[in-house]
């Protein structure tokens, strides 16, 4: 099937720089864009301090955002400092505390300390929302509420580790690498990890690795942006489809399925072909619906013995078999 890619769904892996904002790439990409792409956005904030993978979506995907952050893990190396302690979590604050850790953990081998923190944090995990995160109260983000003098100490909310990995522990320094979920505040982590150590740390730098499959390996560096001085930006070499970017398994629909399915009816599951998908790594809680001929009509969720419409496609994508 030829696609014409200025009309479907589409999903930018973007490399977003340290002291560059998220709305800043979305303005980067608005400006230089050189096709009416609807509407835009990205999937997770990624504040000015770090560095990594932002996905940017357009013409209808940056829909999918809900869903990202619900499905999908996030992979972060992280490089901290032991014994200061900031008030943002990272050094981009004055230190207002020094404190190291205990003699005992300062002289604890790279294992030892790996398998201390594996045992500790991996599984499920309550994690207090950082002060001047992105997280809202009574309608503003946290930060803005630091900003005007109020530090607002939010309940723990559940989340999970998945791996964690010690890269570097060369007293004070500490690298890192780990894979969460989404919500889960990597400073906060740090901060944790340092209190439990009988200490105080913050972070010196931190960058997105991934976004469940999709990595920096592939992310576009800032020189790789779209610019209308150049129009050699091939949306078919870096658009990525929705499916690709979150991998579910398949269902697979008749042409009066799809129909009954377009008009958010729900199908029986007994009467759908199911097509299991090996690089699944996400959640079991949905699955992409498809026409027999591989066109891609969007999230279906099982309830019971029936298939749930929840997220149709206004435009269609192919399944890129």
């Amino acid at each position: 099937m030829n696609l014409d890619y200025t009309k479907i769904p589409l999903v930018f892996n973007v490399y977003k720089p340290v002291g560059m904002t998220s709305f800043n790439v979305i303005y980067q990409f608005k400006k230089n864009l050189n096709f009416d792409y609807g509407k835009i956005g990205h999937f997770g904030t990624l504040d000015p301090f770090a560095e990594g993978v932002l996905l940017v979506g357009i013409q209808g995907a940056q829909k999918l955002n809900d869903y990202v952050h619900e499905l999908l893990p996030k992979t972060y190396k992280a490089r901290g400092i032991f014994g200061v302690k900031t008030a943002s979590g990272d050094l981009t604050n004055p230190v207002d505390l020094e404190k190291h850790i205990s003699d005992e953990w300062r002289n604890k081998s790279l294992e030892e300390v790996e398998k201390f923190l594996c045992e500790k944090f991996l599984g499920e995990y309550w994690q207090r929302p950082h002060s001047v995160s992105a997280t809202k109260y009574e309608g503003k983000r946290l930060y803005q509420h630091a900003l005007a003098g109020r530090m607002i100490k939010k309940d723990k909310v559940k989340r999970e580790i998945y791996s964690f990995e010690v890269v570097r522990f060369n007293y004070p320094y500490f690298e890192f690498v780990v894979s969460v979920s989404s919500g889960t505040y990597v400073r906060s982590l740090f901060e944790e990890i340092a209190t439990l150590l009988g200490g105080v740390g913050a972070l010196e730098k931190l960058e997105r690795l991934a976004i469940g499959a999709v990595g920096v390996d592939s992310s576009l560096d800032q020189s790789n942006w779209p610019n209308k001085k150049d129009n050699a930006f091939a949306l078919e070499q870096v658009g990525i489809p929705l499916d690709r970017v979150l991998e579910l398994d398949q269902f697979v629909l008749s042409l009066g399925q799809s129909k009954h399915y377009l008009q958010g009816r729900r199908l029986q599951l007994d009467d759908i072909e199911k097509r299991a998908n090996a690089e699944l790594i996400c959640s079991e809680n949905y699955n992409w619906i498809y026409n027999e001929d591989g066109t891609l009509l969007g999230l279906g969720r099982p309830v019971g013995s029936e298939i749930h419409a929840i997220f149709n496609l206004k435009l269609s994508i192919s399944q890129f078999c």
